[in-house]
């Protein structure tokens, strides 16, 4: 066990400071042989909701004379943690300002040395080294409650809590998760992987805890992008008339995943008052602002918190990227998730990657932009993952990003169409999701026209179980009114992008795939009309029809020529129309095949399997054996796409496995 010694003194060279007498002598939360802590006033801070002047900017030492607290404390003398050997955080209980600013200094060394070789969320996660270090000082995990909201700020946290060790395996298939999972560490208490989540379960945490007696303290940790998600708003609203003891950390670096915008933001970015007279009016002890690099300035407004009744908001101004030239530069301050070079902050691959689906129709939807006035376009703070960035600065009158507010951002697309406008909507198919109600009660029942491009269905790669687009085709399949459609290419997705575009009259998504845009048939570009978007048959044969989804449309024929070496001739059709199915035209395609054998890249319960099948029993045609490749109704781990359909049987080998042993079953 490190131990830096019995006694600590907290002074900062800038931001907050002052304001609640006591707090310096010490944060031990409570920890073995942590002796007296003394606590700040209740009264002083119910008095004040915050501080009672401007600290927003760095602030010196010099003139707090013999007067300040922390120059009177005796300072231990005690080697520094060392971050490699932490096995949980115990130790930061019992370490001096210097100690704990040592390790901030290491935790940054290390993030740039391990992330930059292997990819992952660098941004965000040095933006709050200092905070998450404050944090494991004052509270005593797991005991207490400490809730990241999204997993883009859980580095620090995954470091000391003791997996310094898996930091090598990140982004790696079955290696540490990028974001935060119970599955890895106690610490962890749920998937943080959505925005916005965090004070919804804080609360319920809080009040469980209440209802319990438990002393225990409850910190969600919430950045300013998803503090204004709908569902942030409506805890927060909650957590203040239930009067438990909640701490909401709000990190704030003035950026969502794209730079900050709103009401909000301009508050929270502009005089300190603003904020402290509209939080405290709602009734929270609002703490700040505080330095969010400034591990003492921190400390003391989180102990000021846990000594508060009620919900407290501590204001913590944060900086994305802090400490790395290169994120000055960037436009949404370092939030990627590749290899980097750890000096310029380029990316280790030089070679340029091909274009993923996201470019390629882009170029359609700026062509159409540029010759019809009416149509608008709207991406819910994913500008960086729908390739619009370009769209966005050369139309900005007709471009919205609404911030990561994906239920108003649909809910918005139906207002602009009944006012004779066009709304294109592009989001990843994982947040997607989140607007369901949106989709059915607004977008569908006013069955007006809308395009809703939805990015990597499918596999997502590394970012977490819950970020794979597996379930989409399945929970828009029962929605009256809308179409879907799956190209197979990226020239084909160009075409049908631009078909719709020019004779869309009701809601219709599209969904592609994550990855590199696949070339199968460039003729498909120059497509036109409505076979467009029947099913086609891309190879030929009598033994078996695959009908192939999507991006598992190139699978299937290289599985298909798999088969041929192995005497199986395979018929393979591109289905293109999930929703609703093109059902004369398929059975047309599939109805002289003994064996069919239907092939995507999303959960098999609901999915297009299973609309095959109804379809094949509807008609009288369920005579013929039908097989459904695909995936369990189940979390898929994170992985490459490569790994992932190799593991589930969803690679050209696997698929032609699975269809050679029925054929000799």
């Amino acid at each position: 066990m490190q131990n830096c010694g019995s006694a600590r003194s907290f002074r900062s060279g800038d931001g907050f400071s002052g304001g609640f007498s006591g707090v310096r002598a010490g944060c031990h939360a409570g920890s073995a042989g942590s002796g007296n802590r003394a606590a700040p006033s209740r009264r002083n801070v119910k008095k004040n909701k915050g501080f009672p002047d401007d600290r927003s900017g760095p602030r010196s030492d010099a003139g707090r004379g013999e007067s300040d607290l922390s120059a009177q404390l005796p300072i231990h003398e005690a080697g520094p943690i060392e971050l490699t050997r932490l096995a949980d955080p115990s130790p930061l209980r019992r370490c001096g300002l210097s100690e704990l600013e040592d390790l901030a200094t290491q935790v940054r060394r290390f993030l740039l040395d391990h992330v930059s070789k292997t990819g992952g969320h660098i941004g965000a996660n040095l933006g709050t080294v200092e905070l998450t270090i404050a944090l494991h000082a004052c509270f005593e995990t797991p005991r207490d409650a400490l809730l990241f909201d999204t997993g883009h700020q859980g580095y620090t946290h995954k470091l000391l809590t003791g997996r310094a060790g898996l930091f090598p395996s990140l982004n790696r298939h079955g290696g540490m998760n990028r974001f935060l999972t119970p599955t890895e560490s106690p610490h962890d208490l749920i998937e943080s992987s959505h925005a916005g989540t965090a004070i919804s379960v804080g609360l319920g945490l809080a009040l469980a805890r209440k209802l319990d007696h438990d002393p225990s303290h409850v910190v969600a940790t919430v950045g300013d992008g998803a503090f204004v998600e709908g569902i942030s708003l409506e805890a927060f609203n909650h957590a203040i008339v239930e009067k438990t003891n909640l701490i909401v950390l709000l990190n704030d670096n003035g950026y969502a995943i794209s730079p900050g915008f709103g009401a909000f933001h301009e508050m929270l970015q502009g005089e300190a008052g603003r904020a402290r007279d509209y939080f405290g009016s709602l009734g929270a002890n609002y703490l700040g602002r505080v330095d969010g690099h400034s591990i003492g300035d921190l400390m003391e407004a989180l102990e000021a918190a846990k000594a508060a009744d009620g919900l407290s908001l501590v204001h913590a101004r944060t900086v994305k990227g802090k400490g790395w030239a290169p994120a000055d530069d960037h436009p949404f301050r370092l939030h990627f998730s590749f290899p980097f070079d750890p000096v310029s902050g380029t990316p280790r691959d030089a070679s340029t990657p091909a274009p993923g689906y996201p470019e390629v129709v882009a170029e359609v939807i700026d062509g159409f932009m540029a010759a019809n006035r009416d149509a608008v376009c709207i991406t819910p703070s994913t500008l960086y993952a729908t390739g619009l960035a370009g769209v966005f600065e050369k139309y900005p009158e007709r471009c919205f990003d609404p911030g990561m507010e994906e239920q108003h951002a649909l809910s918005m697309c139906v207002g602009f169409s009944l006012a004779g406008k066009l709304p294109i909507i592009a989001y990843q198919s994982t947040f997607l999701q989140r607007a369901f109600d949106q989709i059915i009660h607004d977008v569908a029942f006013a069955n007006r026209p809308c395009l809703m491009l939805s990015y990597r269905s499918g596999f997502s790669g590394y970012d977490n179980p819950t970020h794979h687009g597996i379930y989409d085709i399945a929970y828009l399949r029962p929605i009256p009114n809308l179409e879907i459609f799956y190209p197979k290419d990226r020239h084909e997705a160009r075409a049908m992008v631009r078909e719709i575009l020019e004779t869309i009259e009701g809601p219709v998504l599209v969904m592609m795939p994550y990855g590199p845009a696949d070339s199968i048939d460039p003729a498909a570009e120059d497509a036109r009309g409505g076979t467009l978007f029947e099913p086609e048959i891309v190879r030929d044969g009598p033994d078996v029809a695959i009908v192939a989804v999507g991006n598992k449309v190139r699978a299937c024929l290289e599985a298909s020529e798999l088969l041929a070496n192995r005497g199986i001739e395979a018929r393979v059709v591109n289905l293109r129309r999930l929703k609703p199915l093109p059902e004369a035209a398929l059975l047309e395609k599939i109805r002289d095949h003994a064996r069919v054998v239907t092939v995507e890249e999303a959960v098999l319960d609901g999915g297009v399997g299973s609309a095959v099948a109804s379809l094949l029993f509807s008609a009288g045609e369920n005579d013929r054996e039908l097989v459904q490749i695909g995936l369990p109704a189940s979390f898929i781990e994170a992985g490459s796409n490569a790994e992932l359909e190799a593991a589930y049987g969803l690679d050209a080998k696997g698929i032609a496995d699975r269809i050679a042993g029925i054929r000799n079953a």
